[in-house]
């Protein structure tokens, strides 16, 4: 049984603004934060702080529902990009820190020590060493990882260290709030 989350968009949309005003406007490394975020908070603590669905594409992990809402022109959810030609955010407001709790906020931290502020080629590099990601590309079948080209999902289970923790998931994952 594949492990499944469901999705907190607002509180997904709160760490993107949470990512944006700690300094870090470029969506390709906020895109590694969150990864790096939730996979130490589902390592940690037994849940990821969004719950988003994972996607391997040809330049890493990539948060499928927060990476399509970067691409939304409506600055009503609360961040907009900086123009049409930048791959950089801005915040339309503060993000809501009521919504992130205290461990939330320490895999952010976590996260954004990994990845804020770093070239693309050092992201791209490390970011190509998770597990997470060789596995899905694996499982398309499309041989030298470093050639990939198209998309394929990440499961959680290539995200946790601890094989018990697989199991336990695996039967409740879906039912956790998060």
């Amino acid at each position: 049984m594949i492990i499944r989350f469901n999705i907190n968009t607002q509180k997904a949309v709160e760490t993107l603004l949470w990512i944006i005003q700690r300094g870090e406007t470029n969506v390709y490394n906020a895109m590694k934060i969150l990864f790096e975020a939730d996979k130490f908070h589902l390592n940690t603590y037994g849940r990821p702080v969004t719950g988003d669905r994972y996607v391997a594409m040809k330049h890493g992990t990539v948060p499928s529902w927060i990476y399509e809402a970067t691409k939304l022109t409506n600055s009503g959810i609360g961040f907009v990009k900086v123009d049409a030609h930048t791959l950089a955010l801005a915040s339309g407001r503060t993000a809501n820190l009521d919504l992130l709790s205290e461990s939330d906020v320490i895999a952010l931290e976590h996260g954004f020590k990994v990845y804020a502020g770093k070239d693309f080629g050092y992201v791209k590099r490390l970011n190509h060493q998770e597990k997470a990601w060789i596995e899905a590309v694996k499982r398309c079948g499309e041989g030298d990882p470093e050639q990939f080209e198209g998309a394929a999902d990440i499961w959680f289970e290539d995200m946790i260290d601890e094989q018990w923790l697989i199991e336990d998931l695996q039967d409740i994952g879906h039912c956790l709030g998060i």
